[in-house]
């Protein structure tokens, strides 16, 4: 026969799954945190959910899994210069900047 557990006790478990799930409130919905930087010197940044489509951002993941391993905890980590990613991501919000000629 196995344990129950008090009500309060499902109370509580479910209120810490629901704040789990809900995300943490520094992430937007729809990005994800990254952080990107070689040694010691590394930048924190919120990348959209759709960037992970990327045939770009996809070599950035497979040095992270060349470097990390595939099941590491915690920020998705890129061992990639901070200020190179920088400028990839402005190149990458160019791209789906269209201009419009005026009629």
């Amino acid at each position: 026969m196995g344990l129950r557990a008090s009500k309060l006790s499902k109370l509580i478990g479910a209120q810490v799954l629901r704040k789990r799930l809900s995300g943490s409130s520094l992430t937007p919905r729809g990005y994800i945190p990254i952080c990107v930087g070689m040694n010691n010197d590394t930048k924190r940044f919120m990348v959209r959910a759709e960037v992970l489509e990327d045939a770009d951002f996809l070599e950035f993941l497979y040095r992270s899994a060349e470097e990390y391993g595939f099941c590491n905890e915690g920020v998705l980590r890129i061992p990639y210069e901070a200020k190179d990613f920088e400028e990839w991501m402005l190149r990458r919000s160019k791209r789906n900047v269209f201009r419009v000629k005026p009629i």
